[in-house]
């Protein structure tokens, strides 16, 4: 008899109707019908043979043809037993810092090589988001990335206007100096379109629309989701938007998200450690997707980014992201912004004039 021995980066997430296959090892992911989901989880007991007995000789072809795809993709592979080699992958998540992830509002009146800022970059950093929403002279832009040149910070996002000046070749030699920054993003470009710098490493994303508050952060859409073991796993247990992260948003206000209205403090007089010592900062950590609602039947909660800064209902931290279109249950993408079910929570965030 044959089986097919699927590998263990390959989770399977069911949602209401369709079901998400994700590859973490190679990073992407296959939609799938939860019929189709049914029978790949009976694979991983049975033999293919037995699998076209249970279902049927009448599906003899769909059977084998999933099990085509699957040797075809690398997902997996036939041998004449399950391996028992191939132990389940270990789900578990845990950072050794309290803060991983930093979104800062640029603000060229605040000190950023203040204590705050020095206790900030002693948390063994990865992610750092910085967002301009105004024009920025690059040798202050390069100032800037000069203060984390030393730090454990993995990667840095740059979200900044477009500028004429900021022309491919000069974002080139400023990624290749400071080689943290592994994205950006132009707003307010004239085009959409997609470039990549240092040797097609870097991307550089140039979009039309405008960046010029808060109000445009928390938008899901499909090209947003992440397939990787971080997110996934991270996303099981925490909240993939606002586990162990800080904002310190333009006033020098420290928060959660630079959107949400709660702060802990001013980067000017508050320590680092009183805000983490303040209980309610965290209380957003272990809203899980599978806590929210519509969030925890749909098959994309495992890869995607999640909102709790602007959600559907204002008095339900468990109410589903405002700024998603995505209903699991007919699989359609919906402008989030003309439902009617949203016109009160948009009214209620004072975006109806941003979003026209």
């Amino acid at each position: 008899m044959e089986y097919l021995n699927i590998y263990a980066n390959c989770q399977l997430v069911k949602g209401a109707n369709m079901s998400l296959l994700c590859d973490l090892q190679m990073r992407r992911f296959y939609h799938l019908p939860n019929d189709t989901a049914e029978v790949l989880l009976f694979l991983q007991q049975y033999s293919i043979d037995e699998c076209i007995a249970h279902y049927g000789e009448d599906n003899r072809e769909a059977i084998t043809g999933y099990v085509d795809f699957f040797v075809s993709r690398e997902l997996g592979f036939i041998d004449d037993r399950i391996l028992p080699e191939l132990t389940a992958m270990e789900l578990t998540w845990d950072r050794f810092a309290d803060i991983t992830n930093v979104v800062i509002e640029y603000q060229e009146t605040i000190d950023y090589t203040g204590p705050f800022f020095r206790e900030l970059l002693d948390q063994h950093l990865e992610g750092l988001e910085i967002r301009f929403y105004q024009p920025v002279a690059l040798p202050e832009l390069k100032e800037l990335l000069a203060l984390f040149s030393d730090s454990t910070l993995r990667h840095i996002k740059l979200v900044l206007p477009y500028d004429k000046s900021l022309n491919i070749a000069t974002l080139d030699e400023l990624v290749k100096k400071h080689q943290r920054v592994k994205s950006l993003l132009l707003h307010s470009s004239p085009e959409e379109k997609l470039e990549k710098i240092f040797s097609d490493s870097v991307p550089v994303y140039y979009f039309t629309g405008e960046i010029n508050s808060c109000m445009a952060c928390g938008e899901i859409r499909a090209h947003h989701f992440t397939v990787n073991t971080e997110l996934f796993t991270e996303s099981l247990r925490f909240n993939s938007c606002l586990n162990r992260k800080l904002s310190i948003d333009q006033q020098g206000f420290i928060k959660n998200c630079p959107s949400m209205r709660e702060n802990y403090g001013h980067v000017a007089d508050t320590s680092l450690q009183a805000v983490l010592d303040n209980k309610t900062f965290n209380r957003y950590n272990h809203i899980r997707k599978d806590d929210i609602a519509v969030c925890k039947d749909c098959e994309f909660r495992y890869v995607c980014t999640d909102c709790r800064a602007y959600i559907e209902n204002p008095q339900d931290i468990y109410s589903k992201p405002l700024k998603c279109g995505y209903n699991p249950y007919t699989n359609n993408w919906e402008e989030w912004a003309q439902h009617p079910m949203k016109q009160a929570a948009i009214e209620w965030y004072g975006m109806a004039e941003i979003i026209k």
